[in-house]
């Protein structure tokens, strides 16, 4: 685990230096590094700023996964929350519904559970589809805000100062486009990070506004991450190819020791997936991609039942895209299925029209134009053919590679001990979900 002597001296500076800063604690010993140095509950995977002032470093690393891996912090979260799906005996009639205000529609995704194509209906740079839609006088021209202010519930700050959210790291983003009509806000959040100050994702549970929580199953986010980062791009994600310290986007400590133990702590991500088989690529995909899907179904649990919050997976897109973007659209607006014509409203189908070069079963048909060696012209208005094509090449999958993974997958440790449980946790928490049939989505 330790790399030098050297290293180990480094865990102690911080335990020492907190020690004499903070002076409620009669002795060292009443000072726990993992809670006030690692907590990831708190910092998430970016620990203490007062304990490793550096971010990104070595140290953080280390130290934390050290400290945390005896228990295992990480097996211990997992056990608390499969517990709270499965034997939760609190009925959802008698769980607080808060007041919601309307000036505020966020959308929240994962990576890998839709960033990319809720980046296309939000807006990249300009408006896209659903901003034009929920909009009356949206900016011309995206913000990506760090910090922002969300009315009557306070300010979310970014952990570490924004230096996560920024490339080349890129932890987390936020996109905001601000009616100038209204003043109503359409906030897209990526990668919700874990901190011990309020962020986003907590002033939406409290009723700060409508909120769309884009999820995925585990093992196809899983599926999805490793034919991704294996592709060794030389454009895009720039963890991919950090090496001092190696980088796994937001994974857990515990889970960054055992990846890059592998090659001794002197690759990166990238290079590891390259000199793996398939099968340990996915396993070592499902390590990196753990704490994103515990997170990930914290919230889908938390927020099953609240009626400010439709929860939405990505299955749908594929199955019936038409049909989930309608279910949107309802949401954001308040008209539940019942009370619809058979005709869509004409703003809600100029959204439909405008969505349609986003399906993923237009992308994949554009992949396999490709691949024959034909041309895919079609590209959103204000984008780059290139971009779109290098977007359709890259990000979607073909369905035979993905069917074989599959089967290597099944044969991974994580899927005995993890995976099921995941994609069953999911499962259940969206059928215990009324909005989605309140509003029709499919599925």
């Amino acid at each position: 685990m330790w790399r030098s002597a050297r290293q180990r001296r480094g865990c102690w500076r911080p335990r020492r230096s907190l020690w004499t800063k903070w002076t409620e604690w009669k002795s060292i010993d009443q000072f726990d590094f993992a809670t006030h140095c690692c907590d990831p509950a708190k910092f998430d995977s970016l620990g203490h700023e007062k304990c490793f002032p550096e971010w990104p470093s070595w140290p953080v690393r280390i130290c934390c996964a050290h400290h945390l891996s005896k228990p295992s912090y990480f097996k211990a979260a997992w056990k608390v929350l499969a517990l709270s799906i499965f034997d939760d005996e609190v009925l959802e009639e008698d769980r607080p519904r808060p007041p919601v205000q309307n000036q505020v529609k966020g959308i929240m995704a994962y990576h890998k559970s839709g960033v990319t194509l809720s980046t296309e209906l939000v807006g990249n740079v300009v408006p896209g589809p659903l901003t034009r839609l929920l909009l009356k006088d949206p900016e011309e021209k995206v913000m990506v805000p760090h910090d922002f202010h969300v009315t009557k519930f306070g300010d979310h700050n970014s952990p570490r100062g924004g230096r996560p959210v920024i490339t080349p790291f890129f932890q987390a983003f936020t996109r905001t486009f601000s009616d100038l009509y209204t003043q109503d806000m359409i906030i897209h959040f990526s990668n919700p990070l874990k901190s011990r100050e309020p962020q986003f994702q907590d002033f939406m549970r409290q009723g700060a506004g409508k909120l769309l929580h884009l999820v995925r199953r585990p093992s196809d986010m899983i599926l999805s991450g490793y034919i991704y980062h294996r592709q060794n791009l030389t454009t895009g994600e720039e963890w991919l190819r950090f090496r001092n310290p190696p980088d796994c986007l937001s994974c857990d400590h515990e889970a960054w020791s055992d990846i890059f133990r592998l090659c001794g702590f002197r690759c990166s991500y990238s290079e590891l997936l390259q000199n793996l088989t398939s099968q340990q690529g996915l396993q070592v995909e499902q390590l990196r991609s753990r704490w994103d899907i515990l997170k990930m179904l914290e919230n889908a649990h938390a927020w099953r039942d609240l009626d400010h919050v439709l929860q939405v997976p990505m299955e749908s897109f594929r199955q019936d895209f038409n049909g989930t973007l309608l279910c949107i659209a309802r949401f954001f607006f308040s008209r539940p299925v019942e009370d619809e014509s058979a005709d869509a409203p004409p703003e809600f189908r100029q959204f439909l029209e405008e969505s349609q070069l986003h399906s993923p079963s237009f992308i994949e048909s554009c992949r396999e134009t490709l691949q024959r060696g034909g041309r895919c012209a079609a590209a959103p208005p204000g984008e780059d053919e290139a971009k779109f094509v290098y977007r359709a090449t890259t990000h979607v999958a073909a369905k035979l590679e993905k069917k074989r993974l599959h089967a290597e997958l099944r044969r991974t440790p994580g899927w005995r001990h993890f995976l099921p449980f995941a994609d069953a946790a999911l499962e259940a928490t969206l059928q215990g979900s009324p909005t989605r049939r309140i509003f029709g989505c499919p599925g």
